[in-house]
Order: C-alpha cells, then sequence, then structure tokens
C-alpha cells in the first residue's frame, strides 16, 4: 500500500507505483473467444441435454485420488494388524483389533448398564 503521509516517496511507493502502472486494467482483444473456444472444446452434450463431461470429471479426480486413498487405507490397515497381532487369534481378528467378547462378558452389569450402573 502506498502512505501517502511521507512527503518524499520512499523506495516501497515508487515500486508500488510501478507496478500499479505496469498491470493490466483490462482483458486483452479476443480473450472471452479463446475462453469460449476451449469451453466448447470441453463439453460434450449428455443425452439429457446436459453440457458438462461429468465422466471425464469423474475419471480424473477418481485417477488422482484413489490410488492416495488405497494406500492410506492399507496403512491404516497395517497399522491395526500391528497393534492387534499378539492378542488375536486370525489375521482377521489382528486388522480389526477388536475387544475379545464372551457371552459372560456381554451381560455382565457394566456392559449393560455401563460403569456407572446405569445410575445418573
Amino acid at each position: 500500500m502506498t502512505d501517502h503521509r511521507h512527503e518524499r516517496p520512499t523506495p516501497d511507493d515508487v515500486l508500488a507505483d510501478a507496478l500499479r502502472d505496469a498491470a493490466p486494467d483490462r482483458f486483452t482483444v479476443g480473450f472471452t473467444g479463446r475462453v469460449t473456444e476451449r469451453l466448447a472444446r470441453e463439453r460434450t452434450t449428455v443425452g439429457n441435454g446436459a453440457t458438462l463431461d461429468f465422466t471425464a470429471a469423474l475419471e480424473r479426480h477418481f485417477v488422482r485420488i484413489v490410488p492416495l486413498l488405497a494406500a492410506a487405507s492399507l496403512i491404516l490397515a497395517i497399522y491395526s494388524w500391528w497393534g492387534g497381532r499378539s492378542t488375536a487369534d486370525s489375521l482377521l481378528d489382528a486388522t480389526l483389533h477388536l475387544p475379545q467378547v464372551s457371552i459372560a462378558t456381554a451381560y455382565t452389569p457394566e456392559a449393560l448398564f455401563g460403569e456407572d450402573g446405569g445410575g445418573n
């Protein structure tokens, strides 16, 4: 920002004025035509009259995002398996890392009513 409180312009004021003078104040001739042509090339007409190529956009995002999501899922599964590998009987139990539950532990008062016995 130019500070107009100074009597002599500072180097920052001179630079700001030079940048402001060099900046374009409108688009060049033919800009709207070029944009319209590019958009027309990227669009296709679908059977219901929609003009966006949804399939191409979906494929573009799918190719970018799915490998990252697959890698993150694999990392989380390995991390979960690593934490439960010593206490589980199977690979699936180790990966899900769920607590071992039996009928006796499922029907304990703490499991049915909570730690405080259901009192408020």
